[in-house]
């Protein structure tokens, strides 16, 4: 419904045309609220779906469909914005870069949190050189899920269609380290399974170490009691630190630099809610120039590559070196 929001909110530029989904009802209950429901037609079948004409495909489905979805539009010569993460291997990840490059399609990630004020205020520092030399980041997803909330989907928390906490709700912030600091060269990793009854970890922490001499920190559980605590960003450099918290990157609770200048007050008090709609304007706009989206998969392709690394890590117990080889989420089934 976030992505059909979005699209709702930018009627001059995007025009919802088509629904797939093997559920009839589905689609007709989220047509319900739309201003113009008898324009859209639906599709029960994606092979038929993807035969029509769209331009651009946006897959918001199971996350071990996401590699085989994108992967026919592409073949079908369709743009596609596809929801996090992009696939379950960075191999298949891999595979949809080559793909989408000789294509010459956009695939674009849902990492949305990119786009906030709050987060480019900080990419303008940093691109003004307000922090110095960065020491080290840390970021922390302090959040609960219920047992419900995997039973409702039994592929959720599974490591063949799923993955955990470090793939799933963790994705957004381990990303916006890799944007502030860079290519990761190491990894180290800890996690488990501790509160619910899934496969996967709904705890995990990883201690990264960054090209450029930096290091990194990740907190990520989904086992607080009873509600989501917080989520916080911390950058710290030798000019200055910036710390986001509240439950989704809302407060400014630290924005403090050397060269503190008037500006300050007012970067610390423009604060946005997390939203699907910069993200597809940008996407749009992207379509249309033939550029690449802040979400492309070339800018998004190495966090998942960190988060498999994390994954390995922690599977083998043992330092993990970037780039990585090859990795997949069920490649945990057994060990």
């Amino acid at each position: 419904m976030k992505h059909m929001k979005a699209i709702g909110e930018l009627a001059e530029d995007i025009q919802l045309v088509a629904l797939c989904d093997i559920n009839i009802e589905n689609m007709r209950n989220i047509l319900m609220h739309w201003h113009s429901p008898s324009d859209i037609k639906l599709f029960t079948e994606v092979n038929l779906f993807l035969k029509s004409d769209v331009d651009l495909v946006v897959i918001a489905t199971s996350t071990d469909s996401h590699f085989s979805i994108t992967k026919l539009a592409l073949e079908k010569n369709k743009h596609v914005v596809v929801e996090k993460p992009l696939s379950l291997s960075i191999d298949e990840a891999r595979e949809l870069h080559q793909m989408a490059e000789e294509t010459n399609n956009i695939v674009a990630v849902s990492l949305q949190t990119r786009y906030l004020s709050q987060i480019q205020a900080i990419v303008k520092a940093k691109q003004e050189g307000r922090f110095g030399k960065l020491y080290y980041g840390t970021v922390t997803v302090r959040w609960n899920r219920s047992n419900e909330y995997y039973a409702k989907s039994l592929w959720r928390g599974t490591w063949e269609k799923d993955g955990g906490v470090l793939l799933n709700q963790c994705i957004h912030y381990i990303d916006l380290l890799q944007l502030f600091f860079g290519d990761v060269v190491s990894v180290y990793g800890v996690g488990g399974t501790f509160r619910h009854p899934i496969e996967a970890e709904d705890l995990g922490t990883a201690l990264l170490k960054f090209a450029n001499g930096s290091v990194g920190i990740i907190e990520g559980t989904t086992t607080v009691y009873d509600k989501n605590l917080q989520t916080s960003l911390s950058l710290f450099g030798e000019n200055g630190y910036v710390s986001l918290e509240g439950e989704r990157l809302n407060d400014f609770k630290y924005w403090r630099f050397k060269d503190e200048n008037e500006n300050d007050l007012e970067i610390r008090t423009k604060i946005e809610e997390i939203s699907h709609t910069k993200m597809y304007k940008d996407i749009v706009s992207a379509i249309r120039s033939g550029s690449k989206p802040y979400v492309s998969i070339e800018s998004t392709l190495k966090t998942h590559e960190i988060i498999f690394a994390i994954y390995k890590s922690i599977q083998t117990g043992s330092t993990v070196n970037l780039p990585l080889d090859r990795f997949s989420t069920k490649d945990n089934v057994d060990s």
